[in-house]
């Protein structure tokens, strides 16, 4: 009996290796500007690779791939050309608009036909948040806003249907720890706390939302790696606020 006790053991335990190597080997790649790098795509997990050029639009990085502003970027022609991903996160920019958006993103969604594509929503000025999110325009000019990422969804879903197509709610999270912020609730006074200048996360508490905002959209465990020195109070909030994410089907 301890015998077979034992070989059960084993097996199960094959098996959460053999799941742990199917984790680690799956690839991502994560097209956008400086907002998608304040995620740190080099912290996460599996074969990971990105092309970001900074405060550009998708369309301007679909017509111009030559020279991203990140130097260890693999141009996407080639990336997308010579690999099928598992996961492709593209984040939509000022510059651009919803259908212009959706034309590019199809594009990418065509020679990535088997991956699950990620809306990385990217966020807005700290000193334009509020009204950004608020805005109930779903058409025209880029904004962060609801109406905005919806729409293009919809848009993208209507093109392809069958394809699995999610986001990373990273402007949602802000303003949750805004409205926390107003209401006493967070251990910030203001959610311009995160940003370390007018539209870029700071690099620890910012960042760190940020990253497991994408590492949450991706599939992945929520991880501290690299910003191991985020204060005690300021994590324990942070990682409440990322938990709302299951709890009102952001995980979707």
């Amino acid at each position: 009996m301890k015998h077979v006790f034992f070989s059960i053991l084993g097996i199960f335990g094959m098996f959460a290796v053999a799941n742990s190597q199917d984790d680690s080997s799956k690839k991502f790649y994560l097209i956008g500007n400086s907002l998608t790098w304040d995620t740190v795509p080099s912290k996460l997990d599996g074969d990971v690779q990105w092309h970001v050029g900074c405060g550009k639009s998708l369309p301007f990085l679909f017509e111009n791939p030559a020279d991203p502003c990140v130097k260890t970027s693999t141009f996407w022609p080639g990336a997308l050309k010579a690999k099928q991903y598992d996961f492709v996160s593209v984040q939509s920019h000022y510059g651009s608009t919803l259908e212009q958006d959706a034309v590019v993103i199809s594009e990418w969604m065509e020679l990535q036909s088997k991956a699950i594509f990620v809306i990385h929503t990217g966020w807005a000025r700290s000193a334009e948040r509020g009204e950004e999110w608020a805005s109930t325009e779903a058409g025209g000019a880029m904004k962060h806003s609801l109406a905005y990422i919806d729409a293009l969804i919809v848009l993208l879903k209507k093109n392809h249907p069958a394809r699995d197509i999610r986001r990373t709610w990273a402007m949602d999270l802000l303003a949750k720890v805004a409205a926390d912020a107003e209401a006493g609730k967070a251990p910030i006074s203001d959610v311009a706390e995160l940003y370390r200048d007018k539209i870029h996360m700071n690099v620890v508490t910012g960042r760190y939302l940020m990253h497991n905002a994408m590492r949450q959209a991706l599939g992945q465990p929520r991880s501290v790696v690299g910003f191991e020195k985020i204060e005690p109070k300021m994590k324990l909030y942070l990682d409440s606020v990322l938990d709302t994410l299951d709890q009102n089907g952001g995980s979707e």
